[in-house]
């Protein structure tokens, strides 16, 4: 009994139910709409047929009730897909209205389908529409298995109950191949949907997993990325970034004849400092002062390296690179105040050198050898006593 009663009920974990019914009832608020329109077409071409015999169509009462159920079965059409036309952006938020709404159209297909079966059998026709119209159901519904079974189940029995109170006119007994005629297409419909039904959710779920999964690891992923990419202490960008982004970047720049600065940033006697306030305190330094030069470049054009050590990279471009002899000044400077830099309990200020290269590179110009000239350019600076900017310009395209 308890295998019978999950089987019949939700197949997947039920913490995803709710997203799984809102993106299963979008799927079937288009496949409905599609199927509701060839309905639709249908019922007026039967409806112009009927409506063209001789005698009309209340000349037999047989005639009438078709009449009567094509108007009803377009009008609720119609009426649903009104509905449908009204709300389809709010598919989500009422989406248990619009399972409603298409569980019922599916309630009045069926029972439909068999008042028209019952009117057929006054012709002498057989169970043609109870049969194609139950299959259509299972198939484009999307009916949880108990209803599958209380609904098929439920019309199965109405069929034949009222089938000898709609006798063969021309004497036949019939209601042997009616009972089993209408009892396999009644199993074969609930199996169907049942496993439609079950099909359908479990696909959903595990579309939701997967894509839960796949969304993990790219998280997974950018973490790793970032942690390759990142200097653990200052969390600045490192060589491996500078091989890799930033020199893509370098050559973006270079295709386009733009200005590239590239400045080499030493922090003054940091090893005296290390020896005197402890490795702890030099790393303070060193992560403040990372954060000081992150709120430089962070409004310009350029990227920001932990080059190694105390040194620090930046590349600047376009207009930034063109000025940036006055940023690298700004910096200097602002090092010197001491409001960046963490001088432990010496009231001395830290002060950095700074290295600063800037052309206008051409195709030939290597980006390994900007960097030397930066670099260069800082040992100058060492060379003048430190605590200065020294700025080269131009070299490699007059080597060029």
């Amino acid at each position: 009994m308890n295998k019978i009663k999950k089987y019949l009920g939700f197949p997947a974990d039920p913490a995803y139910r709710i997203q799984i019914e809102q993106n299963l009832t979008s799927y079937i608020f288009k496949t409905h709409t599609i199927f509701q329109l060839l309905i639709l077409g249908c019922q007026i071409l039967m409806l112009y047929s009927i409506s063209v015999l001789p005698g009309g169509v209340f000349l037999k009462p047989r005639r009438t009730a078709y009449f009567c159920m094509y108007i009803l079965l377009i009008f609720f059409t119609v009426l649903s897909l009104a509905v449908k036309a009204a709300f389809r952006r709010k598919i989500m938020e009422h989406y248990r209205m619009f399972g409603r709404m298409e569980l019922f159209y599916t309630i009045l297909i069926c029972f439909w389908s068999t008042a028209v079966t019952l009117n057929d059998q006054l012709g002498g026709n057989g169970l043609n529409v109870f049969i194609y119209m139950s299959l259509i159901a299972a198939a484009a519904g999307l009916l949880k298995p108990w209803q599958s079974v209380l609904l098929f189940g439920c019309n199965f029995l109405i069929l034949n109950a009222l089938l000898p109170y709609f006798p063969d006119p021309y004497g036949a007994d019939q209601s042997f191949n009616n009972m089993t005629n209408s009892f396999f297409i009644t199993v074969l419909c609930i199996g169907l949907s049942i496993t439609l039904y079950r099909n359908r959710v479990l696909s959903e779920y595990d579309r939701i997993i997967i894509g839960e999964q796949y969304q993990k690891i790219a998280e997974i992923n950018e973490e790793l990325n970032q942690q390759v990419i990142r200097d653990r202490l200052t969390g600045l960008f490192n060589r491996s970034y500078m091989e890799t982004v930033l020199k893509e970047q370098f050559r973006s720049v270079q295709d386009k004849c733009g200005n590239i600065a590239c400045m080499m940033i030493d922090i003054d006697y940091f090893k005296q400092y290390n020896d005197r306030f402890g490795h702890i305190s030099g790393d303070e330094c060193l992560r403040t002062f990372a954060g000081f030069l992150e709120k430089e470049v962070q409004n310009r054009s350029g990227s920001l390296i932990r080059y190694g050590g105390e040194e620090f990279l930046i590349f600047l471009f376009g207009q930034d690179a063109e000025a940036a002899e006055e940023i690298a000044e700004h910096m200097r400077r602002s090092a010197e105040s001491g409001g960046y830099i963490s001088d432990g309990p010496d009231s001395s200020p830290v002060t950095v050198s700074i290295g600063v290269y800037k052309e206008c590179p051409s195709a030939e110009t290597p980006f390994k050898e900007f960097i030397t000239l930066a670099d260069s350019a800082l040992y100058e600076a060492k060379r003048c006593g430190r605590n200065c900017v020294k700025l080269k310009t131009g070299e490699l395209s007059q080597q060029t």
